[in-house]
């Protein structure tokens, strides 16, 4: 492929990356905003708008996801095919990553759902208990797993290949890797009560990062390094710093 060639097929993944900070910034805001709500009276535990931002959300930043994966697929190869859409890896690593994050963000939904709206006196039950676990641990766990395998496909597939970022763009990414992945991971690890699993996916995500690079100035004008390695570095120190240094396991407030 031609150097003009391959510089048009690499300008799009910066905007990809763009528009997956977009929406897991979005679904941030929806989950920090709904943390707190009443239960709704009546046989609904949620409003009709709730119901779409449960779906929406998470369904947009799959999308954006996808898109990015797509992207990165045409950009390596010059082409779409069926081997390297389907069939190769790193596909089977990001569709089944997807799959089960999705899965878990169901389950999740579905158990706090329902043991939001269950009556006090049954709160502290044997059942309730059991839908805080399908809430919690197996929710958030798999959340996490499928989340984390979707985005080191996508930093095995993309990572060092696509168009340089300028100065503004790279601080820009930085900031939003911060908020997004950052954020995401600490919320994981102590609001999910996934603390040890985020701190080893935080990890492993540097580590890949940093493996394929040749040096950690390059991390910056990366765009999927400036995604996914500030923020999951900043969860490791903080997560290691709250859980080991400070003692104890750290609480959501």
């Amino acid at each position: 492929m031609r150097p003009n060639s391959q510089m048009r097929a690499n300008a799009p993944v910066a905007r990809s990356v763009f528009w997956v900070m977009i929406t897991l910034l979005a679904w941030e805001i929806y989950q920090a905003a709904r943390e707190n709500t009443a239960v709704q009276s009546g046989s609904w535990s949620h409003t009709w708008y709730d119901l779409v931002f449960i779906v929406f959300l998470p369904a947009l930043t799959a999308f954006a996801l996808t898109r990015l994966f797509l992207v990165l697929t045409q950009s390596n190869r010059g082409t779409l095919n069926v081997y390297s859409v389907i069939s190769s890896p790193y596909a089977w690593m990001f569709w089944v990553g997807l799959a089960i994050g999705l899965s878990g963000y169901g389950i999740h939904m579905a158990a706090h759902s329902l043991f939001r709206a269950m009556p006090e006196v049954l709160a502290q039950g044997e059942f309730a208990a059991k839908i805080r676990f399908l809430d919690v641990h197996l929710g958030y766990g798999l959340l996490g797993f499928g989340f984390f395998f979707a985005t080191l496909a996508i930093i095995f597939l993309g990572q060092g290949r696509a168009q340089r970022l300028s100065g503004g763009e790279s601080l820009l990414f930085m900031i939003g890797s911060l908020i997004t992945y950052g954020g995401i991971l600490v919320y994981m690890g102590v609001g999910g009560g996934q603390i040890f699993g985020a701190i080893a996916a935080s990890f492993l995500l540097c580590l890949a990062s940093f493996w394929i690079l040749p040096s950690v100035s390059e991390v910056a004008l990366d765009p999927i390094g400036a995604l996914v390695t500030p923020g999951a570095a900043a969860a490791f120190i903080t997560l290691v710093v709250w859980t080991v240094i400070v003692g104890g396991q750290p609480t959501w407030p």
